[in-house]
């Protein structure tokens, strides 16, 4: 046994370093940090430095294992990664902190027992533990009491700690939080109510948008006023703008007709017997989706596909081929498996297999294009940036407005290299010919803002923006209160549904007080002021984030009363307690994490 335990050895020790042991162990697949001095940590949880050298590790690891079997990760996925695992070194912190102050401890019994229900990723599969084709638990549990187990495999006496100091504890942790859980009677009967209260009202809204000015009334005191009294809104972090030239990737009409005859020469040596329909879809088609399964697109009717490739498909005769279709994904061409027999409408299905070349640029293209993005670069290097981008009139050129560390490119999105380039250069340098899936690009710096209290110049926009909505909110209320003496002097929901489009009126019959009411939303302040007035009466002003409102209370039904035997009452009892189960810990863990100081410099290490 294990003898041929050692023959895995490699396997396993792969698939239980990146998906077991995770935040402890780990590869060096190098370093990919961004020109930070090395002795600076990328950050502190409560007073404990994380090494740049070992966080960095655990980025690799985590892109290893996102990359294992040969998964596409998009450079979006990428670049979070180093959030992602961040998050996850300090949840793992935090926790170990309050395990160990909580004294969960673990016994070897109790190892060993978790192990024996919790076989590790990968052993369940091995051939060593199988009889029958099926895991043999009794095969495992004699591998883990065998004393050389662990001197031959030292990783499982690292997986062992695991368990002991992290995982077990983990779960001691969740029991204890969630054994103190109850549901009281006057909860369960609150939502019940809420589910079968009923009443019939009519509301009344004011919408602070329908009556958001110019801002002609906004005045340079109350902007400097605002801006005095509201400091904080306006401090920033350092940012900076960047120029842009951009050169899309498109392809040309000789891409295009290429594409074209790529697919009939395809074509051609499907009929000629060269190869298969489906040979082909496997290794030559762009559609991700069906090209794994041979191009199969399975049944499908009229509607479901663009116009071009359904008048195709659907004309085609079973076993041909079409010639190449043009359609907004590029060019295809379609092999019609089968026709189905028509429904009672006359309608029928086809089952139909494709290949689908993308609108891509060809790799001359790409040379030419790149080329064309040296010269701008050399152009705007010479002269200035904005005369020298303004020599090709083909490419687009803009800035991005300031942005912050950490951000992506407003206008531009992800590219690698841009945050480096922005925040490691001085105003007036120009970039290298940088690029991504969907463009060329030449940046350069426009304006660099230090870290601190935004100038009133610059928070002014924002300012007019707040007062704005200040002002329509006020303009709202006094329109609403306006409307709301109409009211209570006798006027009909009719009359004011007739009076103007500034109020949003309408009748709600028979709603239960967390029903959604279109205009209103679900769970609204509007439909619980209703359930706590009397028939026939009006309520007050009511503020909502959007403008103010009132409410006429129509008819109120009588209270459902409370059967606590009852199933339904049950059911919602049930569901209540196992909501908050869930809930519990998280509350703990927010909670633990709101207490705690965390310190991260993450965006001066990993910029793009």
């Amino acid at each position: 046994m294990i003898k041929r335990m050692r023959e895995l050895a490699p396997v396993i020790m792969i698939v239980i370093i990146v998906a077991f042991v995770g935040g402890t162990l780990f590869l060096d697949w190098g370093m990919n940090i961004m020109g930070q001095g090395r002795k600076t940590p990328v950050g502190k949880i409560d007073g404990r430095d994380i090494p740049i050298e070992y966080f960095d590790k655990l980025v690799n690891m985590e892109r290893y294992r996102l990359n294992e079997g040969g998964r596409d990760v998009s450079p979006m996925q990428s670049r979070q990664i180093p959030a992602q695992v961040w998050n996850q070194e300090v949840n793992r912190v935090l926790m170990d902190k309050a395990i160990k102050s909580m004294r969960l401890e673990t016994t070897d019994q109790e190892v060993f027992e978790y192990l024996k229900r919790n076989p590790l990723p990968g052993l369940d599969t091995a051939f060593v533990f199988q009889t029958d084709g099926r895991f043999d638990t009794t095969k495992y549990i004699q591998w883990l009491n065998t004393p050389q187990t662990y001197s031959m495999y030292p990783w499982m006496t690292e997986v062992e700690r695991q368990v002991s100091d992290q995982v077990m504890p983990g779960q001691k942790l969740d029991a204890l939080l969630k054994a103190g859980v109850f549901v009281s009677r006057a909860e369960t009967a609150y939502e019940y109510a809420q589910r079968n209260d009923k009443a019939t009202f009519e509301y009344f809204k004011v919408q602070a948008k329908d009556h958001r000015s110019d801002g002609a009334a906004i005045t340079d005191k109350m902007i400097s006023d605002y801006y005095a009294a509201n400091q904080s809104r306006f401090r920033r972090d350092e940012q900076a703008d960047l120029y842009f030239v951009k050169i899309p990737k498109v392809a040309t009409e000789a891409d295009l007709e290429l594409n074209r005859k790529n697919l009939l020469e395809i074509k051609r040596k499907v009929l000629a017997g060269e190869s298969t329909f489906e040979g082909e879809a496997e290794y030559e088609s762009d559609d991700e989706g069906s090209a794994q399964n041979g191009g199969d697109l399975g049944w499908f009717g009229k509607g479901a596909m663009v116009p071009e490739f359904e008048a195709a498909a659907f004309a085609l005769e079973p076993g041909a081929i079409s010639d190449p279709i043009k359609t907004v994904f590029g060019y295809h061409i379609i092999k019609l498996e089968e026709r189905g027999e028509p429904d009672s409408s006359g309608e029928f299905k086809i089952r139909a297999r494709h290949i689908l070349v993308k609108n891509n640029p060809s790799n001359e293209t790409l040379d030419a294009l790149s080329e064309k993005a040296e010269q701008i670069k050399m152009a705007v290097t010479n002269k200035s940036f904005v005369v020298g981008a303004a020599e090709d009139s083909t490419a687009a050129f803009d800035s991005t407005g300031l942005f912050k560390r950490g951000d992506m490119p407003p206008k531009i999105g992800y590219l690698s290299g841009a945050g480096v380039f922005a925040f490691g250069h001085k105003v007036g340098d120009v970039s290298d010919v940088l690029e991504n899936s969907e463009a060329f690009f030449v940046l350069g710096i426009k304006e660099k803002a230090k870290k601190g209290l935004m100038p009133l110049s610059a928070a002014r926009d924002r300012i007019v923006d707040a007062l704005k909505d200040t002002l329509a909110m006020r303009e709202a209320k006094v329109y609403a209160g306006s409307v709301l003496e109409k009211v209570r002097g006798g006027a009909t929901l009719q009359d004011i549904q007739g009076s103007d489009g500034k109020i949003l009126a309408g009748l709600v019959e028979d709603q239960t007080p967390g029903g959604y009411i279109p205009q209103l939303g679900a769970a609204s302040k509007t439909a619980a002021v209703a359930f706590s007035l009397p028939e026939g009466a009006v309520s007050g002003l009511i503020e909502e984030k959007s403008g103010y409102g009132f409410v006429r209370t129509v008819k109120r039904g009588e209270p459902a009363p409370v059967d606590f035997t009852n199933n339904q009452v049950r059911q919602i009892a049930d569901a209540m307690r196992m909501q908050e189960r869930q809930s519990v810990y998280g509350e703990w863990f927010r909670e633990l994490h709101g207490s705690a100081k965390v310190v991260s410099n993450l965006e001066r290490f990993y910029l793009d």
